[in-house]
C-alpha cells in the first residue's frame, strides 16, 4: 500500500487562502497538523479530503493524482470534529454505511468484524445519543477504517475525552497505524496526543506551513507564542510587556534577550531563593501531581516555576530573590500574518 503525499497545495475557504503545502505520509506513519486556530489545519484537511477545491497543486494515493476526484473516488477516511455519525442509525449501521454505499457484498461480515475489533459488541444496537464520548469516537474510527481507506484524515481525534478514554484510543490508533500501515494525517492541540503517534509535526500559521519535521527538531528551532506553549513552556512574555519592565533588571535582562514577539524563559534559566530584601515576592503557591508550582512576581513580571521536593518553606508575600540566566533565554518570533 502506497502513502499520501501533496505538492505545492493551494486552497481558499471563506476567504482564507492557505498555501503553498507539501506533505509527504509514508504507510503505516503519522503526521500531526498543529498550530493556532484559524492557521489553516481543518482547511487542509478538508482540501485533501476532497471538500475545498484546490487553486493550485496536487494529492496523490501513492503515484495515483487524485485532485481532481470527488471525495469518494479518493479512498480517504475522513473523521470530522463531531464525528459525523448519524443519529438516527444504530452502531452496526452507522459503521455498515461505507460499505453499503460502496455496494460491498460482504457488508455484513465487515461490519461485524470491524465492531468487534473496536470491543462495540455490546452497544451495536445503540445510537450515537447512547454513547459515551470514548465510544462515539470508537463508531467513528470503526466506520472510518471498514471501507478499506488509502489514508485515514482524522480532525481533533480526541478533543473532549477524558485520560482513560484517551489512552484507550491512543493505544488502538498505534496498533492501526502497525497492523494495517495506512497513512494519517491527525489535526491536534494537544501535545500527548501527538507525541504518542506522530513522526512528523507539521506547524501552520496563517495559512503557512511554519516548521515540518520531527518533533525533536520542533524544540530546538525558531519559536512563536504557539510553538512555545504546545512544547509546555509557561513562562512566556510578550515585547510590550517587557518594555513596560525594562527599568526592573529582570525586565531588561529578558528585553535584552527577546525577538520580535518576546522571549521564552525555559525552566532552567531562573535561580531563586528565598531572601530578606529580595527584589521578588511569592505570590501564590499551588499543588499539582508532579510536585509544587510557585508563582514568583518582580515588578510587572510574574514566573510560574516548579519546586523540588517538599512542601517549599516559603509563604505567599514573602520576599524572595531571582536570577536569570541570559545566554538560556529563547527569542519569540512575532506571529505569523493572516494569509
Amino acid at each position: 500500500m502506497n502513502g499520501l503525499s501533496v505538492e505545492g497545495l493551494v486552497a481558499a475557504r471563506n476567504g482564507f487562502v492557505l498555501g503553498p503545502v507539501d506533505l509527504a505520509v509514508a504507510p503505516g506513519t503519522a503526521v500531526a497538523l498543529i498550530g493556532p486556530s484559524g492557521a489553516g489545519k481543518t482547511t487542509l484537511l478538508r482540501a485533501v479530503a476532497g471538500f475545498v477545491p484546490l487553486r493550485a497543486g496536487c494529492i496523490r494515493r501513492g503515484g495515483d493524482r487524485v485532485d481532481g476526484d470527488p471525495p469518494e473516488r479518493r479512498r480517504f477516511g475522513f473523521v470530522p470534529p463531531n464525528l459525523g455519525l448519524f443519529p438516527d442509525r444504530t452502531v452496526r449501521a452507522n459503521v455498515a454505511f461505507p460499505l453499503w454505499l460502496a455496494g460491498r457484498p460482504d457488508t455484513a461480515e465487515r461490519t461485524r468484524s470491524w465492531i468487534e475489533r473496536f470491543g462495540l459488541g455490546p452497544l451495536a444496537d445503540r445510537y450515537p445519543a447512547q454513547l459515551s464520548s470514548g465510544e462515539r469516537q470508537r463508531v467513528a474510527m470503526a466506520r472510518a477504517l471498514a471501507a478499506e481507506p488509502a489514508a485515514l484524515l482524522w480532525d481533533e481525534p480526541l478533543a473532549a475525552l477524558d485520560v482513560e478514554a484517551r489512552d484507550v484510543l491512543l493505544e488502538l490508533l498505534r496498533g492501526l497505524l502497525e497492523s494495517i500501515q495506512i497513512p494519517l494525517v491527525l489535526v491536534t492541540h494537544d501535545p500527548e496526543t501527538a507525541a504518542a503517534v506522530a513522526s512528523t509535526y507539521v506547524v501552520l500559521g496563517g495559512g503557512r506551513v511554519r516548521f515540518a519535521g520531527p518533533p525533536g527538531a520542533l524544540a530546538t528551532g525558531p519559536l512563536d507564542r504557539f510553538t512555545a506553549r504546545f512544547l509546555g513552556y509557561e513562562n512566556l512574555f510578550a515585547r510590550p510587556e517587557l518594555e513596560a519592565a525594562r527599568a526592573d533588571p529582570v525586565g531588561a535582562r529578558l528585553l535584552s534577550a527577546a525577538g520580535p514577539g518576546g522571549v521564552v524563559v525555559p525552566p532552567g534559566a531562573v535561580r531563586w531563593s528565598p531572601r530578606a530584601g529580595g527584589a521578588a515576592v511569592v505570590a501564590g503557591l499551588r499543588a499539582t501531581p508532579a510536585g509544587w508550582v510557585a508563582s514568583l512576581r518582580q515588578g510587572s513580571l510574574t514566573f510560574r516555576l516548579s519546586i523540588d521536593g517538599p512542601v517549599p518553606a516559603v509563604r505567599i508575600g514573602d520576599p524572595v530573590a531571582l536570577e536569570v540566566d541570559p545566554g538560556a533565554l529563547r527569542p519569540l518570533e512575532a506571529a505569523p500574518e493572516a494569509a
